[in-house]
């Protein structure tokens, strides 16, 4: 898709003005870490990587907050969880955007291994470092060992296990173990517990799930987020109308209408689903999934739940 004149000069523009923010903020216009907008916590990047100076430094100067995060910090302030798993770290901006209670056990993966030294120095600075545990693989439903792992060396937000998003000739492949979530986070400290969880994973996401199911039944209550993509989800071999059946039947669904103001649309069926652009085949939210299990009470009190209406094709 072309991007407008208007576009260019708009993003021109924002690079002038953020370019000495950056350097009064920081000193260098490539800083090493930064903080995010609302947190006192630092977080460690590489300062050569184009999205972690979009979303980790300069996003921040303009007192922006991603989507993930906004969700992370209502939730976790509302429902004050025992466990918290976060799949697809990236830099870590949820696990180490906020902070937890003193209880919490913390659970963050990430596949691509060129980000976790930068992780592993966040963790060390954060308050609830010593009771986070990182591990790099991909979560999977099953294990397995030397799986392709595709990562774009030019934007990191974009690396996945699913080829077809990185299959340009400068991408990076690296061979990682696949591991399920249930393997890592212990079975007896999650029963009857509440779980916070966030998965951002190109499309991977449904077989994260698959290898998740033991904790998700064992815990008293669960509130995820996680995104649907209906062309990723296809490339990673599974069908998108079969996935969210399978999710419908172990969670109540629902679907953000709108990050600005705070509202969820229950998730009727796989027609209800927005299109990307308007365009009938890219399907393509962000969901809440809630353990059905989850007593009443989840709903973080900053958000409220509208009416359902048939998504525009």
């Amino acid at each position: 898709m072309k991007v407008s004149p208007y576009k260019r000069l708009e993003k021109a523009f924002k690079r002038a003005y953020l370019k000495p923010l950056t350097l009064i903020r920081y000193g260098t216009l490539k800083p090493e870490r930064a903080k995010l907008h609302g947190s006192s916590h630092w977080i460690y990047i590489d300062a050569g990587d184009p999205c972690a100076l979009k979303k980790v430094v300069e996003e921040p100067l303009r007192g922006k907050v991603s989507e993930n995060l906004v969700f992370w910090r209502d939730f976790n302030r509302h429902l004050h969880p025992d466990i918290i798993v976060d799949v697809g770290l990236n830099y870590g901006e949820c696990m180490f955007g906020t902070d937890y209670e003193s209880n919490a056990r913390l659970f963050g993966f990430e596949a691509n291994p060129r980000l976790i030294p930068h992780l592993e120095k966040s963790k060390s600075g954060h308050p609830a470092g010593e009771r986070m545990t990182i591990t790099n693989c991909l979560v999977s439903d099953a294990p397995a060992e030397n799986i392709p792992f595709f990562v774009n060396p030019d934007w990191s937000g974009s690396s996945s296990a699913v080829k077809e998003m990185n299959d340009r000739p400068q991408s990076l492949e690296f061979k990682l173990p696949a591991r399920t979530i249930d393997s890592v986070v212990p079975l007896d400290d999650a029963r009857g517990k509440t779980l916070l969880f966030k998965m951002d994973i190109e499309g991977y996401e449904s077989k994260a799930l698959r290898g998740f199911v033991e904790t998700l039944a064992a815990v008293g209550r669960s509130v995820g987020f996680i995104e649907f993509d209906a062309q990723y989800i296809t490339w990673a071999g599974q069908s998108p109308m079969e996935y969210l059946g399978w999710l419908q039947q172990r969670f109540h669904t629902y679907r953000v209408a709108s990050i600005k103001t705070k509202t969820l649309k229950r998730v009727d069926g796989f027609a209800s689903l927005p299109k990307l652009h308007g365009d009938p085949n890219r399907v393509h939210t962000d969901l809440v999934l809630v353990g059905k299990q989850s007593p009443d009470g989840w709903l973080a009190p900053e958000w409220t739940i509208v009416e359902s209406s048939p998504a525009k094709a």
